[in-house]
């Protein structure tokens, strides 16, 4: 419910057509506050009022008497214009504007309204005055960015020019006008005292006046070259003193300042200019301001190209890089536009790289270039535009190069990454909001919705989320975690509506706002919102980016989301900061694989399935390392779904624990030559590749390093084909002496290495050496397994006349530790007798055996373990004595491993001493629980199955 407001008159006296809450529209009143005031309209009229006229005077909805010629008077102060004005945009196809001057500070306040008029398809007319010289050339270069807009200007001279007047039209023509005293500034729209007349019978009479003024022979086009020749002569000549005092009371904005991160990437710009560079790399995480970062580093270059894949994108740029270059010639290049004379172009990737198109240009035509999120494009769509193109620099921006494509992003830029700051630093600095995520399990069963190439099919996607079950699941959450206005991603249209109306239904303030008719106004929704008169929000792809609400306290993910980009942009939403904010985060989480996309972003994962599944082990034990003030939590349903999600290949939670081990015993790690010895594939790890394992485990990895040779790297793990002259080649770049001639002729085409003289180079900067002995350290592990070669074997710290516990033996390892000699028939059996000696060998995980020789074999706990004789065996036999300890001379030892194979071969056996007998039952087989003396280590743990 909406609390009465303290300043309205309405709240104070409401009257019998009011709104019982202080709400400013129809929509925002429950359906029986609209059923009440119906019969209370009825009433009316049955009593013979003439009409009533829709109103929302103080931001309150009532019906005023009076019918379609109704007036209203705006005063100004308590009564500003503004939202008069928003009110009649939100409601018009088409706006005319005339006014005597505009100031850029009421262009930047209306600019909401007029780009979502435009962005719906709405026409927008503008006659704007240079009426003694008071209108800034500022302010006309913000109206000329307008794309879709018609402006033009009233050259007065010598002569005077006063009108202020707006124009609304509706798509069935009626419409309002309002004519008064308020000029385009933003005292005057929103604090000034100015009196402005609504009428909404006048619109006829308005329009006929501005079509005049329109067609007006001392009315021409706004033009570039027109804002530079008024601009030139504003400057050259004095204003009057009246224009001064005009100009004074309205001081423009000082530019933005940037920040703290963004001083570091300047800076770390400008060394790299110094040190020569031509181009280079910045990742700024969502909400950081890598446009305005562009914008800050471009102030010291006189022609400028924009580059992006989208059109928001570069509505968005506009904005930013006119409040740092506020008198620039800026222009746009894509399908509508192309302004081949703009001193800062805008271009869409999709026009500009066309062949014909790039020929236009000379190759110098740009002294800087920005290339914004590149990496939603292939590599391929650029290189036309970077090959065309000679700038004294090239600067590529992105919030998350994922690994995959990384190399290729650093290559577009000359393999210089300058800057990087991801989301965890932006908090830590204090520049973006801490926030406490809650991952709550999603009831729909999303294995029964169709999956159509990169997306689920959507109508099929929207029937089963737009459902009241999962909408009053949501409002369920939505009282048990919201802290402020908040916005909902929906996966469609109708999902956003219909949570919208859910909402309103059950006394919430919830609008839907969208790209389609029926919308409610995105200026005014998001106004609405930052005050806190809406409670929440329920967008479909239109505020991924962008917006600007601080106010904004929980962002709720209503849809499943393909895209690290999107999901990122989508939490950037809510992370602007405000002293004690704390973003809440609802984020559903259903049972397919397309949600750990969001699980790998938030928890910083690397590739693979491995590393993300020790990444969300971690959180759930409370080990993940946050920024202060931040939390993520899952519920245990949402935990036991990415659990499944991300169950372990057979092998991989054994090569982690003997990986483990080896560090234990050796005080290092193993290298990829010592895990192929163990019997594990240093290519699959389900980590990504081998070093993206090897920092998933703890170890140090440098990434610069592992982004740098990234495709390289790659190849020497999965190409099967490389020859040892090949991969020796590779082994002298540790060491940097001479290379054979037939491994230099082998990678004489390989574009990350170069032949010099003798010897084989990185073609990118390695001034450590690492990434050179990262492919080393692959050379030798390729080498050692090549046929013919013998695999380097892991130290062995100790020995003993019997077996090692916890060491691992191959099968036929283990018969000389008892004083035998191996033989297939004998030791390929589960149980060995050796006189008073019986050898327990156990395969946990019998994928493989045939029907009937299966046997419940698994871990209780650490030093407990069930397991189970042969069919064949009782309890009073000889081995049954010997089982149960009846035979006090007897010694049972115990062998135990995860699965018959590892990488393709027989595994290993890990000895696990010799077990204690606790109790047995059943006949045939027998079922016996054991003990063990020693608990298995803990590291080992996840290898046999057993929970931590």
């Amino acid at each position: 419910m909406s609390d009465p407001c303290p300043d309205c008159p309405i709240c104070r006296a409401p009257g019998p057509l009011a709104a019982p809450r202080h709400v400013a529209a129809w929509a925002d009143l429950t359906a029986a506050e609209q059923f009440t005031l119906l019969a209370r309209l009825g009433e009316a009229l049955a009593a013979g009022a003439a009409g009533f006229t829709v109103a929302a005077d103080h931001g309150h909805f009532h019906l005023r008497p009076g019918g379609a010629q109704a007036l209203r008077l705006t005063t100004g102060g308590t009564d500003p214009l503004l939202p008069l004005i928003a009110q009649g945009i939100d409601g018009a196809e088409s706006v005319d504007l005339a006014v005597a001057f505009a100031m850029d500070s009421g262009v930047q306040v209306i600019m909401p309204w007029l780009r979502d008029l435009l962005d719906r398809g709405g026409w927008l007319r503008v006659v704007v005055g240079d009426y003694m010289d008071v209108t800034e050339p500022a302010a006309l270069h913000r109206l000329a960015d307008l794309d879709g807009a018609q402006v033009r200007v009233f050259e007065a001279g010598s002569g005077s020019f006063h009108p202020k007047a707006w124009l609304f039209r509706a798509a069935d023509r009626q419409g309002a006008a309002i004519v008064g005293s308020s000029n385009l500034s933003r005292t005057a729209l929103t604090s000034g005292v100015e009196w402005n007349l609504h009428a909404e019978g006048a619109a006829d009479m308005v329009a006929r006046a501005f079509e005049d003024l329109w067609t007006h022979p001392r009315t021409c086009p706004l033009t570039p070259d027109w804002i530079a020749a008024y601009a030139a002569r504003r400057q050259g000549a004095p204003l009057t003193d009246l224009a001064q005092k005009i100009v004074a009371d309205e001081p423009p904005a000082p530019p933005p300042e940037p920040h703290a991160i963004q001083r570091a990437a300047l800076a770390a710009l400008t060394a790299t200019r110094a040190a020569g560079r031509r181009a280079g790399l910045v990742v700024l995480a969502t909400g950081l301001g890598k446009t305005w970062l562009a914008a800050f580093d471009s102030r010291a270059f006189a022609r400028v190209l924009f580059v992006a894949h989208r059109d928001e994108i570069l509505t968005q740029a506009m904005a930013a890089f006119r409040r740092i270059r506020p008198e620039a010639r800026f222009g746009r290049f894509d399908g509508a536009e192309k302004d081949e004379g703009a001193d800062i172009l805008f271009a869409s990737i999709q026009t500009i790289g066309r062949v014909g198109h790039l020929r236009r240009f000379a190759p110098d035509a740009f002294d800087y270039i920005v290339v914004d999120e590149f990496h939603h494009a292939s590599a391929a769509s650029y290189r036309g535009l970077l090959d065309h193109f000679t700038p004294r620099f090239l600067l590529g921006l992105t919030a998350t190069p994922d690994r995959s494509d990384g190399a290729d992003l650093l290559a577009l830029c000359g393999d210089n990454l300058v800057y990087h700051c991801d989301l965890f630093d932006g908090i830590e600095a204090g520049l973006l909001s801490p926030f406490r995520y809650m991952g709550v399990p999603d009831e729909v069963d999303y294995a029964q919705i169709p999956w159509r190439s990169t997306q689920f099919d959507p109508e099929a996607l929207e029937a089963a989320l737009a459902t009241e079950g999962r909408a009053q699941n949501a409002l369920d959450q939505f009282h048990r975690h919201r802290d402020g206005p908040a916005i909902g991603f929906c996966c469609s249209v109708r999902h956003a509506e219909f949570m919208a109306a859910f909402f309103r239904d059950r006394g919430l303030r919830a609008v839907a706002v969208h790209s389609g008719p029926g919308s409610a106004p995105r200026a005014t929704s998001l106004d609405q919102l930052g005050r806190g008169e809406i409670d929440i929000l329920f967008a479909v792809d239109m505020f991924n980016e962008g917006v600007d609400v601080p106010a904004i306290g929980t962002v709720m993910m209503l849809r499943p989301t393909e895209s690290v980009i999107l999901w990122l942009q989508q939490l950037g939403r809510g992370l602007r900061r405000v002293e004690g904010k704390v973003l809440r985060v609802i984020d559903y989480i259903g049972n397919h694989r397309v949600f750990l996309t969001k699980l790998r972003a938030l928890l910083n994962a690397g590739p693979g399935d491995r590393s993300l599944a020790l990444r969300l082990e971690q959180a759930v034990a409370g080990q993940m390392a946050l920024p202060p003030g931040c939390s993520v939590t899952y519920d245990l349903r949402v935990v036991e779904i990415l659990r499944d999600l991300l169950r372990p290949k057979s092998g991989m939670e054994d090569l982690e624990a003997q990986y483990r081990d080896f560090r234990l015993r050796h005080g290092r790690r193993p290298c990829a030559a010592e895990v192929a010895a163990m019997g594990f594939d240093p290519a699959r790890t389900g980590h990504g590749g081998w070093f993206d394992f090897v920092r998933d485990m703890g170890d140090p990895v440098d990434g610069r390093a592992l982004v740098t040779v990234a495709d390289l790297l790659r190849r020497v793990e999965r190409d099967r084909s490389l020859s040892p002259p090949a991969l020796e080649a590779l082994r002298h770049l540790r060491d940097g002496t001479p290379t054979p001639e037939e491994g230099r002729t082998f990678w004489a085409f390989e574009p990350l290495l170069s032949v010099e003289g003798v010897r084989l180079r990185l073609t990118r900067p390695d001034p450590d050496g690492k990434a050179a002995a990262m492919l080393a350290e692959l050379a030798d592990w390729r080498l050692a397994t090549q046929p013919g070669q013998q695999a380097a074997e892991a130290p062995v710290p100790f020995t003993t006349s019997g077996p090692d516990l916890w060491r691992e033996y191959l099968r036929e390892e283990i018969p000389p530790l008892f004083g035998a000699r191996f033989s297939p028939g004998n030791w390929n059996a589960g149980i060995v007798r050796l006189n008073n000696t019986l050898i327990l060998l156990t395969t946990l995980k019998k994928g493989g055996l045939t029907a009937g020789s299966h046997y419940e074999d698994h871990f209780l706990g650490p030093d407990r373990m069930q397991w189970q004789s042969q069919t064949q065996t009782r309890r009073d036999s000889q081995i049954g004595r010997m089982l149960s300890g009846a035979d006090d001379k007897a010694r049972v030892h115990l062998f135990v491993r995860n699965g018959k194979l590892r990488n393709g071969k027989a595994a290993p056996f890990l000895y696990c001493g010799r077990p204690v007998f606790e109790g047995w039952e059943g006949e045939g087989p027998i079922t016996v629980t054991w003990r063990l003396p020693v608990p298995v280590p803990e590291h080992l743990r996840p290898g046999l199955g057993i929970a931590g």
